[in-house]
């Protein structure tokens, strides 16, 4: 994830976004998705400067890949960006990631 992050500049999921109140309210804060809003927010980041990646690790909830298996989980996620990339629309998306979360 963190190579796939310093080659794109998007961070996503168990990823952390640090930037200044400044940085964050010039790309106009988080957007009012329920879904794909880390990278939405990448993305305009992007466009205001080349993202830096820290080498600190952070601990997230391993919960989803535990319960529904580390393939089916990246297949998950894979797919669901893709869709979101060609544009379809993320409340639909954040009802087949929920379905999964069993």
């Amino acid at each position: 994830m963190n190579l796939r992050s310093r080659l794109t500049g998007v961070a996503t999921g168990d990823q952390a976004l640090f930037m200044t109140r400044d940085l964050f309210e010039s790309a106009g804060a988080f957007p009012e998705i329920p879904l794909m809003e880390d990278i939405a927010m990448s993305r305009k980041l992007k466009s205001l400067g080349p993202p830096a990646c820290l080498s600190q690790r952070l601990i997230t909830s391993s919960r989803r890949w535990e319960q529904n298996g580390v393939l089916r989980t990246i297949l998950l996620m894979w797919k669901l960006r893709l869709l979101y990339f060609l544009g379809a629309d993320p409340a639909r998306l954040s009802q087949r990631y929920y379905r999964h979360d069993v």
